[in-house]
């Protein structure tokens, strides 16, 4: 198939996803389960896409978990479900996300506690290792784009 075959196949689509986020149908949601850490949102919806910003595991009554990947991870998910649940959706309705790590070292930990939330479909990811957050005790950001349904 041409380039422009292509092109032309995936314009209209493009073009109607573009028409579907407009301005007025944008909506900020923040959950009351999850500390407000900076000056961000964290939902926004725009037409059927939901975004998440950044999750890292810091619980809003406890403060950060414990300097270990696997806890980091868990508590990661459980601000992600939170996130979502504001909005009334589940990781189900996840389709992509990206994974944040300080440590390469810590994929293969990330990834066994990772899979146990995502057992049918998972959804799309990017990994991007070597992140620096400046901090010690930050070991995992994980964000999400869902799809209302």
């Amino acid at each position: 198939m041409s380039k422009r075959v292509v092109l032309a196949c995936l314009t209209p689509l493009l073009l109607g996803a573009c028409t579907t986020l407009a301005p007025s149908q944008i909506v900020h949601t923040n959950s009351d389960e999850i500390a407000q850490l900076g000056p961000y949102t964290h939902v926004v919806e725009a037409g059927g896409l939901v975004f998440i910003s950044g999750m890292i595991a810091h619980d809003k009554e406890s403060g950060f978990a414990a300097a270990e990947i696997a806890p980091q991870t868990h508590q990661v998910f459980a601000n992600l479900k939170s996130a979502l649940g504001a909005v009334g959706l589940t990781l189900d309705d996840v389709v992509k996300t990206t994974v944040y790590l300080k440590s390469p070292g810590d994929f293969s930990a990330m990834n066994e506690v990772y899979a146990t939330y995502f057992t049918a479909n998972p959804p799309a990811r990017t990994s991007v290792p070597g992140v620096d957050w400046g901090r010690d005790d930050i070991l995992i950001e994980i964000e999400a784009v869902a799809v209302r349904r």
